[in-house]
């Protein structure tokens, strides 16, 4: 593999990225495209924005091809690309740069890498016979504070029947949520912990590869004290994975039933979600 300046985009993948700034913000570390075809094999990109630390990458772009869908090959598989100058293989099945280039150059304007917080990587596997075209384009946004935060309040906790309650629908950017809550815990907090989890609404609504990111943080709102509990995480939302939040993490039900704790106030628990980031990764238009 190498690399060179060119004037033509890349025929078979290119992946556009919408405020790339806030990428540093949410501190999302890696991005995985999705997977295209090429050269009658699956591949995608993976790309570390602010750097490969465990390849000693700081301060450069980190870009890299990796072959996909391998568990179908045979034993001792090997596929070339780049003519025979690059091998994947069983051991091997990512190549690239971990310095593609320094962030000091990618961010200077006069370069044109980076035009209105936006840019573009790309991948082309040479000599590709078909291939299939699925640019993406991975939009970031970041929610106004007006408008990321949505707060729920559970009436008369304790006679509650059902495993697991819903929120009414919430929409924060152009995704519409709802939080769901465990009263009584779910998984490895059954019957020790509240389980507070943050879904993706009418999924069925999405194209069948959809992907939505997002970084957020659940609290549980201490009525009578300033003590909230607040956890902060992120996931990529998809079909496999279309929830995401605390089974554990949040509090044990002791802590939620002791009065000084001040959650429960007349047996009604108010629980948040704001939404700090969000991207979505959709057909490059």
């Amino acid at each position: 593999m190498f690399i060179s300046k060119r004037k033509h985009e890349p025929t078979h993948y290119m992946l556009k990225i919408e405020s790339f700034s806030l990428l540093s913000e949410v501190k999302m570390s890696k991005i995985e495209s999705d997977v295209f075809e090429a050269c009658g094999h699956k591949w995608r990109l993976d790309l570390y924005p602010y750097g490969n630390n465990e390849e000693n990458g700081a301060n450069h772009i980190a870009l890299y091809v990796v072959t996909c869908d391998t568990g179908s090959y045979p034993k001792g598989w090997e596929v070339y690309a780049n003519g025979h100058r690059t091998r994947f293989h069983e051991n091997k099945t990512t190549w690239g740069f971990d310095k593609l280039i320094s962030l000091e150059s990618f961010m200077e304007g006069k370069n044109g890498y980076l035009f209105d917080d936006s840019c573009v990587f790309g991948a082309e596997v040479f000599k590709v016979p078909e291939f299939t075209q699925l640019d993406r384009c991975l939009s970031m946004k970041k929610p106004p504070a007006t408008m990321n935060t949505h707060s729920w309040t559970i009436n008369k906790v304790s006679a509650v029947t059902k495993d697991e309650v819903y929120s009414e629908v919430f929409k924060v950017g152009n995704v519409k949520w709802k939080l769901s809550l465990f009263p009584k815990g779910f998984d490895s907090g059954k019957d020790t912990h509240l389980s507070i989890f943050l879904n993706v609404h009418d999924t069925a609504a999405f194209p069948n590869d959809w992907k939505v990111y997002a970084k957020f943080k659940i609290r549980v709102k201490s009525q009578a004290t300033k003590n909230d509990i607040e956890k902060e995480t992120d996931n990529w939302f998809c079909n496999s994975v279309d929830n995401w939040g605390f089974p554990t993490m949040m509090m044990t039900l002791s802590q939620l039933n002791k009065s000084e704790n001040g959650f429960l106030l007349n047996d009604d628990l108010t629980v948040e979600v704001e939404i700090l980031g969000m991207g979505m990764l959709k057909y490059f238009v």
